[in-house]
This record gives structure tokens, C-alpha cells and sequence, in this order.
């Protein structure tokens, strides 16, 4: 077998003890899937093996990224850490991380796998991506470099920096943000991607309108068959908003988006929800939120009609809003000691089961506060068991009651979403 892309070919002996590994694992995957009670259309026939019907998550799980995994380099004050890395962006079953500024022992941007429920990060993938390289979300279907190159997840996961590009085409450059619609049929799905303006990512990007693209691609061919090319957005609310935007970010189903207007002329420069209209074109006004957020990330709706949930940081801790109620919940854990800080990073990511995962670091500190020692990792939350919403949910029962909230997230939804992300990306075994 030989590796396609002309930057990295590895030594024969080791691309061959890969290739074998990879089938292996191809071949556990077969096994653990029908364990698992999955069949072929990804319906459930019966609850995962080992895990107990609506037995529910952990609150909170940090898993560690160690040394072993990530290496380690020599931070501002000429200590080893382990890089950490930041731009995070999660896969739909919290299974990968695709994370820029990797370190200079995995290069510019890697893919971290999980556990699917407590112990350290697994493995670290190397690729061929430059910094803030982004998925194609809601399916992850495809990787997207910021040259707009697109690149299969499973190729990625086999060939890592010997992976091949399959086609180029969308927005280009840093803080651009992709989604598959839905409704692709016939071998053909549609791309929608969201930017700011820019000729290449350079330092001006920013100064201007935001901008969106939609793609058509016929996944047997891996080619583009259709290009709307670039289209402007919130033009019609500039006596609004201005003509500048922040922190973009698409919605998992390419339906809406999220901006923070950088110089508002009525309003605050805090973060907005926007429809996109069955155009695909639109700027129409969802909410608006009081806190001025980091970039605002989107989960998956629910399938009964509701919205989707979002997350996004703001002071170091994570911050997960039900749109229901129009109303934000703190994420933070509980310290587990005095000197226990945990301090998130700026991009969490929600799975389709309704998990929040975010990187951060946990620092541990004396009681007089002289010593400190720092682990990074990732964090697992379960936003129905977290310390504020249970307050709410104490505090407002009867409205609990109504909406229909679940208890939990639960060890047999993660199972089920992980091997059928597995079964639809084929990949190996969740």
C-alpha cells in the first residue's frame, strides 16, 4: 500500500504494521458494533452490552492529556508542560478532538480520541493540517484545512499526515466554520461554510461583512457539482450591528449562526443568534445574549421540535444555554479541595447525546497558595446534573416538569452514539 500524499511517506515496514493495525481494529469494530445491538440502518435493537438501561454519566470527567500521549515543551517560565493545545472542536459522539497549536511534537493540528467514559486521552493523531483547521459539522463527514482542502475522517485516522485531499472548495482561512445540511439524497449532500472575508487568512481578516458559501458534492466522485460562491450576510441590519462581526460559528445543521457585532450601533457587542432562511442567505434575529461569550457553539436539536443547546466560555468557565428558557447555566465542577481551580479553554464542543466537552486545565495549589501543579485534559459534563441547572430545576419543578427534561445523560445514550458515529464514518470500534 502506499501513502498518497507526496509531504510524509513513511518507512514501508512501519506503513504495513499500521495498515494491519487498522484492519484489526476494523474487524474488532464489526464484533463490538453487534454487541452493541446496532444493525445495518444504525437502529438499536437492543441496550449495549454491559451498561445498564438509564444509568447515568458522571457529572463531571476529566480526562487527562499526558505526557505519553502529547510530549511536553517549556512554557514562558522554562517549565515542561504538556501541550494543551487550544481551538478545540469535538466530534459529534465526543469520541475525537480536532485541536490546533498541538505542540511541537505532534505538529499544528492533531486528533486526540477519547474514552467514552473515564481515564486518560487514549492517543494522539498527527495530521497534515495547518492551525485552525475545522470539521465539516453534524456529520464530520470531512476535515477541512484552511486552504479549504477537504479530507476524509477515516483517511486521516489511517494515513494521518499521509492523508490525500479529496477536493478543494468554501471559505478559506482562520475562523472559518462548515456544516452538512440536511436533506442530502442521491449521493449528493450540500456544505454550507461561514467566514469573515479574506484572501487567504491573513492578519486583516475580520474587516468586513460576514460571508457564507454553500457547496454541493457528489460523495461517489468526491467532486463539487455546484457553487453559490461567496454570498454576504447582515447587510439589511448594519443601522443595527455595524458591519463588523466576531467569532463566527455555523450551527451544526447549517441553518444558523452565531456573531458577536464588534462595534454595535444600538446594543451592546455581546453575542447574537441568527437564522439563515430557507435561502440560505438570511440574517434573521434569534436571541441575544447579556453576557459578552466566547465563541458560541451549537448542539443537536432534539427531534421533538426543540432547539438546539448552546455553549460557549466566558471567564474561564463553561456556560451551557437552554433555549427553551432563555436562560444560561454555569458548568463549573464542584473544587475538589481549596486549592482545586479549574480553568477552561475557549471552545467547548456537545455532542448529540447532549454531553458538553471542553478542554482545560486543573491546578492544584498548597493551602498557602506557594505551590502549584497544572494537568491538561478534557473535560466530560453532563449539563442535566450540574449544580445550577439541578438548582432551577429544584426551584421550578412544575416548568421542569412540562418541558419534559431529561434526568441525564446516560452511559447507554453515549454508547449508542459513539458506535453509530463508528458505524457511519467506518471506523474501528467506539
Amino acid at each position: 500500500m502506499t501513502h498518497r500524499h507526496s509531504g510524509y511517506v513513511p518507512h514501508p515496514s512501519a506503513q504495513a504494521r499500521r495498515a494491519a493495525a487498522w484492519q484489526k481494529r476494523l474487524a474488532g469494530w464489526s464484533v463490538a458494533a453487534a454487541g452493541l445491538g446496532f444493525c445495518a440502518s444504525g437502529a438499536a435493537v437492543s441496550s449495549p452490552a454491559g451498561v445498564e438501561a438509564g444509568s447515568c454519566i458522571a457529572p463531571n470527567t476529566f480526562m487527562e492529556l499526558t505526557a505519553q500521549v502529547a510530549g511536553t515543551g517549556r512554557d514562558a517560565g522554562g517549565q515542561n508542560v504538556v501541550a494543551l493545545g487550544s481551538y478545540e472542536r469535538f466530534s459529534p459522539d465526543g469520541r475525537f478532538v480536532l485541536r490546533s497549536y498541538s505542540g511541537a511534537g505532534l505538529g499544528n493540528v492533531s486528533l486526540m480520541e477519547l474514552p467514552a467514559f473515564e481515564g486518560q486521552v487514549l492517543r494522539a493523531y498527527r495530521t497534515p493540517f495547518s492551525n485552525e483547521a475545522f470539521p465539516v459539522q453534524g456529520s464530520w463527514r470531512y476535515l477541512v484545512d484552511t486552504d479549504g482542502a477537504h479530507y476524509g475522517l477515516a483517511d486521516v485516522l489511517q494515513h494521518e499526515r499521509g492523508a490525500r485531499a479529496l477536493f478543494r472548495g468554501g471559505m478559506t482561512g482562520f475562523y472559518a466554520a462548515a456544516a452538512e445540511l440536511p436533506g442530502g439524497r442521491g449521493g449528493e449532500i450540500r456544505i454550507r461554510s461561514l467566514s469573515w472575508p479574506n484572501s487567504g487568512g491573513d492578519e486583516h481578516q475580520g474587516e468586513g461583512a460576514l460571508s457564507v458559501r454553500t457547496l454541493t458534492v457528489d460523495t461517489r466522485s468526491q467532486r463539487i457539482v455546484q457553487d453559490s460562491g461567496v454570498q454576504y450576510l447582515c447587510g439589511a441590519r448594519v443601522h443595527e450591528d455595524g458591519a463588523m462581526y466576531a467569532l463566527p460559528m455555523i450551527s451544526v445543521d447549517g441553518t444558523e449562526f452565531a456573531a458577536m457585532p464588534q462595534m454595535p450601533v444600538q446594543g451592546q457587542p455581546t453575542m447574537r443568534i441568527f437564522a439563515f432562511g430557507t435561502d440560505g442567505q438570511g440574517c434573521h434575529l434569534q436571541d441575544t445574549f447579556l453576557q459578552a461569550s466566547g465563541k458560541t457553539v451549537f448542539g443537536f436539536a432534539d427531534g421533538a421540535g426543540g432547539r438546539a443547546p448552546l455553549a460557549y466560555e466566558y471567564r474561564a468557565q463553561i456556560w451551557w444555554y437552554v433555549r427553551a428558557l432563555h436562560r444560561a447555566f454555569n458548568l463549573a465542577p464542584p473544587a475538589q479541595g481549596a486549592g482545586d481551580v479549574l480553568l477552561a479553554s475557549a471552545f467547548p464542543g456537545i455532542t448529540r447525546d447532549g454531553r458538553v466537552l471542553y478542554a482545560a486545565t486543573r491546578r492544584s495549589c498548597s493551602v498557602q497558595g506557594t505551590q502549584c501543579t497544572d494537568r491538561v485534559g478534557y473535560m466530560v459534563a453532563d449539563p442535566w446534573q450540574s449544580a445550577d441547572f439541578q438548582a432551577w430545576r429544584m426551584a421550578h419543578a412544575a416548568e421542569a416538569a412540562a418541558q419534559h427534561f431529561p434526568r441525564c445523560v446516560t452511559r447507554e445514550d453515549v454508547q449508542r452514539t459513539r458506535a453509530e458515529f463508528a458505524r457511519q464514518r467506518g471506523l474501528p470500534g467506539a
